[in-house]
């Protein structure tokens, strides 16, 4: 049995498949081991980055004093708590009056990211106040001196440098300040009537956070309200949710290109092995004795491979760890020494196990049956053999990816079309094939054979293919977060603007040369009907649109980031009405349905004549309804805008606010920075990913080629054998081999497109033709399959024919 063992393992080194099985296993094995260590701490990594948006994890909010049973609560599961309230006042010296945001925290807040003041403090003390830097110009003071909000004085600490906490809505708006909470009662600030928001913030472990949400969400009744840090800001949340379906969109082809490199492998390896096999046989070797060797064999591949592919698993997942540490040092990371070794290993040794019953056991079996009389007389796999190894290996491949992917219905909607494509693919380069080589005589002696050939282009295309997917989304993404972000971006938004002040304003931003988006009417309403029927209880305690008052408006102009989906494109008379297609969908609303809104000076019924796709990522001012023009009585609301401010005009900024005082102005800047950092960080990521696939969908070229290069040995043994010269073979195997790659860069361009198309989808990406890929791909695939070709098989044509057959024997 070691005799034989020995036998097999130097005929395995010999033939050099067992190499590439070992390097696409130990690829395959740390792709999936990478990922799953790396999947979870960069969600969580990533959703703290969101989470300083609200200073915490969670946050329960209202506009009364929040119950004290909820802290109960939020103790009981382990959270960390801290009690805040933001409010609206005017803070003022002895000659300057402005309207601030009043933000009241506890010695524990923030509970995620960080307060950056200068001079550098912990916590402000009562009796103290911080500033943000446009309080400071527009009451013309310093730190030492004295303010007051409302009845209560101040002394000013320090200045607010960055702010964790920084929201869209009334109460983000800057000017900010911020005093100890034990200050509010002697401000006399709070009254009947005023609008003040009071916080439960909440900080935790990912599972604990869950825990708090499962268990008490359906306790939550308006107003209160529960955000959390992965559902807060949708400009944060979809690249992330982009990244987490492109990661798994990544493991997912990864897995495709390492399967397929290690079937093709094992089919190379049967193949090569087939005489050798026989020959034991002949010596008397059992069926047995040789499944017995063969199992060693991959007991020890399996070894190698998992040990390999489990370290370089988790020192990949530990580089994109660190990709986003550089980027986001704040971040905390939780993981220990058994998590990194317990973690990946199980899953190392799943991914071997499956791998090798699925892709190489089958042939395994099928080598141990090769009969003696192999040795005399050559065969080919049996059509059942074939059909055997191909049916577990895609079973094998689809237990897989469904075991590591989280969303199922994408990885089956993925892996069908990829098979369905493959078939389709094929089809066509068989019948495009036939039908050149039988139209044109001339170039019979490169399609000698339209079936196989058009299945090693298909084998190439699929490889080829699998690596442009990723890049070519890579592509779309990226271009898709720069035009979320492009220069000039509004950093500005402008709330409540009275209408007596609206042609002003627009003089002011003229003057300064600051770009902006046109100033909306905006007037609070409620939708409250359609067709002149009340929405039923049910559809208006599951939706939000039918809770609360909604920021209204009417223009003959859509918002730029807006895009019609169906009905009219242009408003043709008053009372019509554009809606935002989600809504539309969540309401049952119908194109030429009425809608009846109550606003303050009346009701107001419009027919719908538009469903709208808002790109609410963008930041400019979005609407749910958008009415016609002389619906809505303008008069009865205010102005909304935004605009954009370069870093070097901030001083024009305070002159602005200080000459429309009853205008609430909104800074994002700090947000914009954030996103910024965001896409910065997960652009990297996919980087990295992209290069992982990249490694993979090589080893398939590799693989397929040696397939190819296999078969090319024995035509070129008997060609030579025939007579024909040096150079004849070498111009003659050059192009045959970069028509082949010719035809497999067309076939793996448009294989590319389409899977690229079905993911776009998924990812709610606008999907174009990469034009320049269907010129790269074709001639930068002939050329490398004529170079490769001319340079793997350059030995054949230099020695004697007579030896070249005897070689092949």
């Amino acid at each position: 049995m070691l005799r034989l063992f020995s036998s097999l393992f130097r005929q395995s080194l010999f033939s050099g498949g067992i190499a590439l099985l070992i390097l696409a296993l130990s690829l395959a094995i740390s792709a999936t081991t990478a990922l799953k260590f790396a999947n979870q701490q960069i969600g969580y990594a990533i959703e703290q980055q969101a989470a300083e948006l609200l200073a915490a994890d969670l946050v329960i909010s209202d506009n009364q004093p929040i119950d004290a049973l909820w802290q109960q609560h939020a103790q009981a599961a382990g959270l960390k708590i801290s009690n805040n309230l933001v409010f609206g006042s005017m803070a003022h010296n002895d000659e300057n009056f402005v309207m601030v945001n009043v933000k009241a925290i506890d010695d524990t807040f923030p509970l995620r990211g960080q307060l950056h003041i200068s001079p550098q403090q912990k916590s402000v003390q009562q009796g103290q106040i911080w500033l943000s830097p446009r309080v400071f110009d527009l009451l013309k003071v310093k730190i030492g001196d004295r303010i007051a909000i409302a009845d209560a004085e101040f002394l000013i600490s320090g200045k607010i440098d960055l702010d964790t906490n920084q929201e869209l809505g009334f109460s983000g708006f800057s000017p900010t300040v911020v005093i100890h909470r034990q200050d509010v009662a002697r401000t006399n600030a709070i009254q009947v009537g005023s609008r003040i928001d009071y916080r439960l913030l909440m900080s935790g472990e990912p599972e604990q956070i869950k825990a708090f949400v499962t268990q008490y969400q359906s306790q939550i009744k308006p107003p209160l309200r529960l955000r959390q840090a992965n559902d807060d800001d949708s400009r944060l949340m979809r690249p992330i949710d982009n990244l987490s379906t492109y990661m798994q969109l990544a493991n997912l082809l990864t897995l495709l290109l390492c399967g397929i490199a290690i079937a093709l492998t094992c089919q190379r390896y049967v193949s090569q092995n087939q005489d050798h096999i026989a020959m034991l046989r002949c010596l008397g070797a059992s069926r047995v004795q040789i499944l017995g060797a063969f199992t060693a064999l991959l007991a020890i591949i399996a070894a190698i491979a998992t040990l390999l592919g489990g370290i370089l698993g988790v020192a990949c997942g530990y580089g994109l760890l660190q990709i986003m540490l550089l980027t986001m040092p704040q971040i905390e990371l939780h993981f220990s020494i058994w998590s990194v070794i317990l973690g990946p290993l199980p899953n190392a040794i799943l991914t071997c196990l499956i791998v090798l019953a699925g892709f190489v056991l089958p042939s395994i079996f099928h080598l141990a049956k090769v009969p003696p009389v192999r040795v005399l007389r050559q065969g080919q796999l049996d059509q059942v053999s074939v059909i055997i190894v191909m049916v577990s290996a895609i079973a094998s491949l689809a237990v897989f990816t469904l075991y590591l992917t989280e969303n199922i219905l994408f990885s089956l909607s993925v892996m069908a079309g990829i098979v369905v494509l493959c078939l389709l693919l094929f089809v066509i380069a068989w019948s495009t094939l036939k039908i050149l080589k039988q139209r044109f005589l001339h170039l019979e002696q490169w399609i000698r054979q339209p079936a196989k050939m058009s299945l090693q282009m298909t084998a190439l295309a699929l490889g080829l293919s699998l690596i442009c997917v990723l890049f070519l989304l890579r592509t779309d993404l990226l271009e898709r977060w720069q035009q979320q972000l492009p220069e000039n971006t509004p950093n500005q938004f402008v709330y409540g603007l009275p209408p007596t002040d609206k042609v002003a304003f627009e003089q002011a931003l003229l003057q300064q040369n600051w770009t902006a988006t046109p100033l909306y009417p905006n007037v609070r309403g409620r939708l409250v009907a359609k067709n002149q029927q009340a929405f039923s209880q049910q559809l208006r305690d599951q939706n939000n649109s039918l809770k609360r008052e909604l920021n209204l408006t009417q223009s003959n102009i859509f918002p730029k980031d807006n895009l019609i989906v169906a009905g009219q494109t242009h408003f043709q008379q008053a009372n019509q009405v554009s809606v935002e297609q989600k809504t539309a969908q969540e309401l049952g609303i119908q194109l030429g349905d009425t809608l009846t809104f109550d606003l303050p000076d009346g009701a107001v019924t419009a027919k719908v004549v538009s469903f709208r796709a808002v790109e609410w990522e963008s930041f400019s001012p979005n609407f749910f309804f958008i009415f016609s023009p002389n619906t809505l009585d303008e008069n009865a609301g205010s102005y909304l805008g935004s605009f954009y401010v370069p870093d070097t005009q901030h001083r024009q900024m305070t002159q602005m606010i200080q000459q429309f005082p009853t205008t609430v102005f909104i800074d994002v800047n700090a947000i914009l920075d954030q996103v910024k950092r965001l896409v910065g960080v997960i652009t990297q990521i996919v980087t990295f990913l992209a290069a992982l696939v990249f490694t993979a969908g090589v080893l398939v070229l590799l693989a397929c080629l040696n397939l190819i290069m296999d078969e090319r040995r024995q035509e070129v043994a008997l060609l030579r054998a025939i007579g024909m010269s040096q150079r004849q073979l070498k111009r003659y195997l050059t192009l045959e081999m970069a028509f082949t790659g010719f035809g497999a860069g067309i076939l793996s361009i448009a294989f590319a497109e389409i899977v690229s198309w079905i993911v776009a989808q998924r990812l709610d990406l606008i999907w174009g033709i990469h034009w320049q890929y269907w010129l790269i791909l074709p001639l930068g695939m002939a050329v490398l399959c004529g170079l490769i070709g001319r340079y793997r098989l350059r030995k054949l044509w230099q020695i004697a024919p007579l030896l070249s057959l005897r070689q092949l024997n």
